[in-house]
């Protein structure tokens, strides 16, 4: 897991729709590296371009922003709170670096940007829970 070693400037970036939400586990890739627990979600932006030889073109720009968790729990929990802020289209922020758009030498299709904020961060700033329901046993 990357490490913010020191800060100069920080990106905030106001959220204002959701696209997917997408919840993932921590593990191992094939070559040993391990991922943490995060959850990803998507936004995007459409703008309208005038191009001379075929006119009017409707431009898209998506960005990835990635929440890392410490737990699939609290992946859960941040994909829950995420949820229900689009539900209710309730703007928030992501503070994070300048999106990547690149990845070993190949243009991503969609740029992604790591929050500065952990899952436990994310949740304390909307104001939810930071512990997963516990259910009841009959």
């Amino acid at each position: 897991m990357n490490q913010v070693i020191s800060q100069g400037f920080r990106t905030n970036y106001e959220i204002l729709e959701v696209g997917t939400i997408k919840p993932g586990g921590s593990g191992s890739m094939n070559n040993g590296n391990s991922y943490s627990a995060s959850v990803k979600f998507r936004s995007r932006n459409v703008v309208e371009r005038m191009d001379k030889r075929v006119g009017l073109q409707e431009v898209e720009t998506s960005i990835e922003f990635k929440i890392p968790c410490e737990s699939e729990d609290q992946a859960a929990l941040v994909s829950e709170a995420i949820r229900k802020l689009r539900n209710s289209k309730s703007p928030f922020y992501i503070s994070g670096d300048l999106p990547i758009t690149h990845q070993d030498g190949q243009k991503k299709d969609v740029a992604l940007v790591t929050s500065f904020d952990n899952g436990s961060d994310f949740l304390k700033k909307m104001g939810s829970p930071t512990e997963p329901k516990q259910t009841q046993k009959a």
